[in-house]
Parts: structure tokens; sequence; C-alpha cells
């Protein structure tokens, strides 16, 4: 049994998560919300565990795929397992698992009933499941069927709460991630019909002999590709959805979006660009110089952005976009160096972010308070919660010995390499900005008194996550290699293609 599941790990990742959707609404109909609950903590961590089980098995043996009921592409489906696809696999189980060990203690409520919780967590699972197909499938139509079940997944857990603000802000991402779906379904149809397949090494082997045919017919079909996961992944200035998304969505929710959500889209355009297309044609094009120029302004837009809010998850959510940034300006960059940072980049921001979403609700939940401006004091009363806001936000700066330093170091050595002196410039000014507007609340939370709060107990489960999150970022800047050996490996395998 064991030996069988290891087997076949790479599907099963996808279907419990799918199981476990229908499963859970299942349990519920007989009242056993604490199985429901249970099992949705299972699943991630089948997730995370089948997720390191595959890393070291590309590790210790190098890529490899595997082969749906016996059919070998292009007719039939396959998956393929490499040092990207595993570290997404880890990074989804990671984050999923400690936001719901946050999330469970206190979600009935905050939806109203636990017949809503569950409907949250069946949203939860599919979501999961449309994630880990995405960082494994290599097809086109396979990757956008994931595609589409995480964008209207994303969009039901942002309205789950039912207020009117968030039924607006999902009403504003459903409409923008249909069209943003619409022009990747069509940079689809572009490459099928130039290439005449879909998985995307045949259709990266037609493209090697005959793309210079057809070069303005590639570039709009790419061009498709940069607006549609554009969108999707609210790179500036395609981003409108996301700050009311992100900041009026239930804390969990918020926290799975910035994480993970928006990383899974820009996983989709670079198994289009890196693996379908080919990183020469790419940048031949000048496509890299496109991608470039979309991140280095979401760093700078994101940012100056952010130090404007005055609510904390707003403040955060725009942050998100600036840090989207970070990850299309190494892809831009097109090199060793350039990809290796943003694939640790992906890694670290999800671990920030979430434990800064996180740490924004448990506040929300202990104080009442959202704006920023009322938590003065508010680190004496809450030492542990605003301990590792302190360590999260100096990691986003890219402070030395803190996660998010390890991929802006290789960014700014990926940029010297390209001898791109306005990108070296743009991560300095970003890191400046980053400290401009997470410092402040760290000032005014330590270094200003309040008499207005009660002893405010942090003694809950809630607490823990949190406290794993900075952790692992602290532990990760000072002992980097395991996902810096993904990231790098996963860069060299792009960059051979």
């Amino acid at each position: 049994m064991v030996a069988l599941v290891k087997e076949n790990a790479p599907i099963l990742i996808v279907i419990a998560s799918l199981f476990s959707a229908y499963l859970l609404p299942v349990f519920m109909q007989y009242r056993r919300y604490g199985i429901v609950g249970f099992l949705a903590l299972a699943t991630q961590f089948f997730v995370l565990f089948g997720g390191i089980f595959l890393a070291t098995q590309v590790l210790a043996k190098g890529s490899f795929r595997y082969i749906l009921a016996g059919w070998e592409a292009p007719w039939g489906l396959e998956i393929t397992i490499d040092p990207l696809s595993t570290l997404f696999l880890i990074m989804i189980g990671l984050i999923n698992l400690l936001i719901l060990v946050y999330a469970l203690p206190s979600l009935a409520d905050e939806l109203g009933n636990k017949v809503r919780a569950t409907w949250f967590l069946t949203l939860f699972m599919l979501l999961t499941a449309a994630l880990c197909g995405m960082a494994l499938c290599h097809d086109l139509f396979n990757l956008y069927v994931f595609i589409e079940v995480a964008t209207i997944s994303g969009c039901a857990i942002v309205g789950a709460k039912g207020d009117a603000r968030s039924t607006e802000a999902t009403f504003k991402y459903l409409i923008l991630a249909t069209l943003g779906s619409c022009f990747v379904l069509g940079g689809i149809g572009f490459l099928y019909n130039l290439t005449g397949n879909l998985n995307m090494l045949f259709v990266n082997h037609e493209l090697a002999q005959t793309w210079s045919n057809y070069q303005y017919a590639l570039w709009v079909s790419l061009s498709f590709f940069i607006v549609g996961f554009g969108i999707k992944s609210a790179v500036f200035p395609l981003h409108v959805w996301l700050p009311d998304a992100h900041s009026s969505a239930i804390t969990p929710a918020s926290a799975v979006l910035s994480a993970i959500s928006v990383k899974g889209y820009v996983l989709g355009l670079v198994k289009v660009f890196y693996i379908a297309v080919g990183p020469l044609i790419v940048a031949s094009l000048n496509i890299s110089d496109i991608l470039l120029l979309l991140g280095m302004g979401s760093i700078i837009a994101g940012s100056i952005f952010a130090i404007a809010q005055t609510e904390l998850k707003r403040r955060f959510a725009f942050s998100t976009i600036a840090q989207i940034g970070y990850i299309f300006l190494g892809l831009g960059l097109n090199n060793q160096a350039g990809l290796t940072g943003a694939f640790f980049h992906i890694f670290s921001h999800a671990l920030i972010k979430t434990a800064l979403f996180l740490i924004a609700g448990f506040i929300l939940i202990k104080t009442g308070k959202s704006q920023i401006k009322d938590l003065t004091g508010i680190g004496k009363q809450m030492p542990l919660t605003m301990g590792a806001f302190t360590v999260v936000s100096l990691g986003m700066t890219g402070i030395p010995l803190f996660s998010g330093f390890i991929g802006k170091w290789n960014l700014l050595l990926g940029s010297l390499e390209a001898g791109n002196w306005l990108a070296i410039l743009v991560l300095l000014a970003g890191s400046i900005l980053a400290a401009i507007y997470l410092f402040p609340i760290i000032k005014q939370a330590y270094f200003t008194t309040n008499q207005d709060y009660a002893e405010l107990k942090e003694n809950t489960i809630m607490i823990v996550p949190i406290l794993i999150l900075a952790g692992t970022v602290l532990l990760l800047g000072i002992f980097p290699r395991p996902v810096l050996t993904l990231a790098s490996q996963a860069a060299s395998m792009l960059l051979g293609q």
C-alpha cells in the first residue's frame, strides 16, 4: 500500500484535495464538523509531505514524468515532477496547513455558522487542488482548466463573508479574472494553431524549428499571456482588483490568495514562456524586456500605494503588488541568478505575507482595530504577535539573516550579470520603500503608549502558526540551502530547455 502511494504520489496529491472537497459537505450533513476540520488538515499534511517526498526524489534522481493511464504524450496526459513543481507543492502544503491551524478555531464564528465554514473549507480544498494541478500539469489544456478552477474558487472565498464590501470586491475580481482568462485562452489558441500541440514539450519542439516564420503571430500570443496572467497575478498596472479583494476577505482567504494564489498564475506564465516557448525565443521577441518593465513598475507603484494606506490589511494587499514585481523582474532578467532569486522570493514572500495577514487578523480579533493609527502601544500588550511582525517585516525589507535578503541578493546578482543598473536601483528603492510602510508600524507599536487596551491574551492556538512562520523566515535566512537548491535547479532546468 505504501509503495503504491509513493508510486502514484503526483496524481494522488491532486485527487486527495478534490476528494476532500467532495467529502467535507457530506460529513457536515451528519453534523460532524470536527471530522471536517480534521480532514482539511490531513489533506494539507498529505500535500506537504507529498511535496517533500517528491522533492527528495528529484534531488536524488533528477526530474521525471508520470504518465496517466499509460498513454504517452501527445495523445495522453503527463505530469512532470521537477524542482519547480516540488518547490510549489511544498509551499502550498506548508502555507495552507498553517492557515488552517490558525483559522479553524474561529472560522465558524467569523462566517456565522459551521455550515458556511464547511463550504469555505470546500472551496479552500478546490483551490488547493487547482494550485497543485497547475504546479504539476505539463499541457496547456489542463493548465487552463486548473486556472479556471483556481479563479472560481478564489472569487468565491473572497465573498465568503457575504457583506456588501466583500460582495462588491468579489464581483470586481470575477469580472477582471474572467477577462484575464479570455486572454490566456486566446494565447493558448494561438499556440495550438501555430504548433498543432498542447503538450508543452511538443509545442517547444515545433517552435524551435519554425518560430521565425511567424514571429508576429507568436508575439501576439505571448502578449495575450502577459495580459491574462498579469491580471490574475495583479502586476501593475493590471492590479486594480487585488486591493479590494484581499483586504475585504476574511483573514484565511486574504492569506491564501496573497501568499499562494497569485503565485500560481505566475507559475503558469513561467511554464508557458520557459517550457512551452523557450527562453531564447522569449528573449528574441523582447518579451523579457516587457516582463522587466512590468516588474520594476510594480515594485515602485505597489510600494508607493502601500505607504498611502491607513488600514492594515489594505497596506499589506498593496505590498503584494510590489512583491509580485520582484518576481516579474527576476523573470525578465532571463538568467540563472535572476530566476533563482525570483523562485526563492516566491517561497519567502509566501511565508512573510501569510504571517502579515494572520497577524492583522489576530489583532482584529483581539482588539477590534483595523486602522494603523489605532495600534499605538500594542507591542507591549501583544509582544509575541508584534515580535513576529517585526521579524517578517525585516524579512520583507531584505535585511541580512532573514529570508527576504536571499531572494533579493540573487536578483541583484542577476541584474549585475545583465548589466541593468536601473533594475539595481529599483531593487534598492523597493527595500527602502518597504521599510517606509512597515517600520512606522513597529515604531508605533513599541515606542508609544496607549492606556486604552486591556491585557490581551495571546495564549491561543492561533498564535502558533504566526510564530512558526516568523521562525521559518529567520531560519530560511540563516540556512537557505534546501529551498535555494530547488530554486537554483529550477532556474537551470528552465534555461536549459
